[in-house]
């Protein structure tokens, strides 16, 4: 019986190649035709009339040919490109599609019968897959998409023949079968260049990625399941640097990102990490030189897949520093980590003059400094540092970049300390005094959104740029931490009436003063948030303060804030014109 089937064998494969042969004759054939109807049509004629004819062959019927001949160009769908890849040698396609069917049932006759040995089992799929990537290899010459095809499918094989190998005859060792697997895909990896198809070079770096999954080790490896990936990784690079195909090293580490979440979401536990951190920084610098390399050559092209990178590699890197990261050097490996993109985001700016790989890796910093101060600082003094942090990346952005818009865009970085400041505001320490933590950061941060509000009053102005509000929203917000400030701090210092009469005293000043001060603008800002402050106290003294407060404290109260509302019948108003008589 073996005999029977390698004459089979042997059929099938002459008969290809006779049938292939034909087909190859056939097309040397038409296009011999076709160029001696071009010769006879451009033919030297003997007579001027044989001369114009010839003319008017030449210069207008191939033209009318290739009209006629031509389809109409048509928007395709996946769906037509399906059906008009199956009408192309559809005859050849039916007898392979007969072949492989039959090929299946007797090698399904042969296993059940156990014609062949487990052996022979795994040496057949393997011969088959390779025998699929040669056919591949040599299709891809002149049909990119079908070679292609023919590749991966055939690599696929060989991983799918060696996973049984392992799981089910337990042949060879787990890293015999992944260096043989590595191989297979670096081969579609080479053809993928050569023929220059990003698809390919994606699909085998995916097999690649997946081809760990196939060995069946009885005990994991993670230490040599990442040098691995890094290998991969090294690949992966070699391929972008041939043929610039950046979206790679993006694929490459979304894939190590998917097998770092066991890690990362504490599935898998590990005595100790070292190892991996170390490779982690390993693949970490890879992406970094790499992105920035990519980015310097191509000062003035498409660099979203640079930047998508260079944010990935920024989130993977710290994710692990804070998962599995050793608990007193957290802070330090972030901060280095911090000045490195530091560096390459100035670096890179100076060197590119383009603003959107600054803020991409500037962005990644700054989020490595907040990890780090969040890993020394708790509370008030984390609320405090952030403060301090976030008008100090607003100041040097601004003296390095000079830029209104991204000191504006930065400068909502304080919106981090102030949602942290709400534990702040009514801390217990208030009861106790003044002089604490909780004091500072509600002082740090009305001062710092004043001081924004100075600042980017003056950078407006310099823009002539009437449409921002910016200057205003944190002149407000550094209004309304001033009055919770002095508010908790009468509080902490006096009986409540008497605190709440003096804040409510110091409040219609300030209202009264902004609401005057604008009295010529109807619409502005100032003026407006001044009559939202005066009513505010009369909407708080009529809805609370008149039931809360003892008589004394109310009759003090009321006729304190009524005589400062009536004192403004005095605050000096233009006169209008008087009516003339006509």
């Amino acid at each position: 019986m073996e005999y029977i089937l390698v004459i089979l064998v042997l059929y099938i494969v002459v008969r290809t190649h006779s049938l292939s042969s034909r087909i190859d004759k056939l097309e040397e054939r038409s296009t011999t035709v076709a160029v001696g109807e071009v010769r006879q049509q451009t033919a030297q004629p003997n007579t001027q009339s044989e001369f114009d004819d010839a003319l008017h062959r030449a210069m207008f019927s191939p033209n009318e040919h290739t009209a006629a001949t031509s389809p109409t160009t048509t928007v395709s769908t996946a769906g037509d490109r399906f059906v008009a890849w199956l009408k192309e040698d559809w005859i050849i396609k039916l007898g392979a599609f007969l072949l492989l069917i039959g090929f299946g049932w007797l090698t399904t006759y042969a296993f059940l019968n156990n014609w062949i040995g487990p052996m022979g089992r795994i040496t057949l799929g393997v011969a088959l897959g390779v025998c699929i990537l040669v056919l591949g290899f040599w299709r891809i010459k002149k049909y990119l998409h079908q070679g292609g095809i023919f590749l991966v499918l055939g690599s696929t094989t060989i991983l799918l023949t060696l996973f049984a190998a392992r799981e089910i005859y337990e042949f060879f060792t787990p890293v015999s079968a992944l260096a043989a697997m590595f191989i297979t895909t670096a081969f579609v990896a080479y053809a993928s260049v050569i023929y220059r198809s990003q698809t390919l070079a994606l699909a085998s770096i995916t097999l690649a990625a997946l081809a760990p999954f196939f060995t069946n080790s009885p005990q994991p490896d993670y230490e040599g399941l990442f040098i691995y990936l890094f290998i991969v990784t090294l690949g992966a690079i070699w391929i972008v640097a041939i043929t610039g195909w950046r979206a790679l090293t993006t694929a490459a580490l979304l894939l190590i990102s998917l097998y770092s979440l066991p890690h990362l979401f504490s599935i898998v536990h590990l005595a100790d990490y070292s190892a991996l951190l170390i490779i982690t920084f390993a693949f970490s610098a890879l992406f970094f030189i790499t992105n920035t390399i990519g980015i310097l050559k191509t000062k003035e092209g498409d660099i979203k897949a640079d930047l998508v990178t260079a944010a990935g590699n920024g989130l993977f890197l710290l994710a692990w520093i804070l998962a599995v990261g050793p608990d007193g050097w957290k802070s330090l490996f972030i901060s280095a980590w911090m000045l490195i993109f530091t560096v390459g985001a100035f670096f890179i700016f100076k060197a590119t003059a383009r603003r959107e790989p600054f803020y991409v890796y500037a962005g990644v910093a700054i989020a490595m400094l907040g990890a780090a101060t969040a890993q020394e600082a708790h509370g008030a003094t984390l609320t405090f540092f952030f403060t301090i942090e976030s008008v100090a990346v607003v100041l040097i952005s601004h003296a390095f970049l000079n830029d209104f818009r991204a000191s504006e865009r930065l400068s909502f970085l304080l919106a981090i300390p102030m949602l942290l400041s709400g534990s702040s505001v009514s801390s217990y320490a208030w009861t106790t005094g003044i002089l604490h933590k909780d004091f500072f950061v509600l002082l740090l941060l009305s001062a710092a959104s004043l001081v924004f509000g100075l600042l980017f009053s003056e950078w407006q102005q310099k823009e002539n740029d009437a449409k921002s509000h910016t200057s205003a929203v944190f002149y407000i917000i550094g209004s309304l931490y001033a009055y919770v400030l002095v508010w908790q701090s009468f509080h902490a210092l006096l009986v409540p009436d008497t605190a709440v009469m003096l804040s409510l005293i110091l409040y219609t000043c300030i209202g009264i003063f902004l609401y005057f001060s604008h009295q010529d603008q109807k619409k502005s800002l100032a003026r407006i948030y001044g009559g939202l402050t005066l009513g505010f106290v009369i909407l708080r003294l009529l809805t609370v303060d008149i039931w809360n407060m003892d008589i004394t404290g109310k009759i003090v109260t009321f006729f304190l804030i009524g005589a400062l509302l009536v004192s403004t019948a005095f605050i000096g108003k233009k006169q209008k014109p008087p009516l003339t008589q006509s």
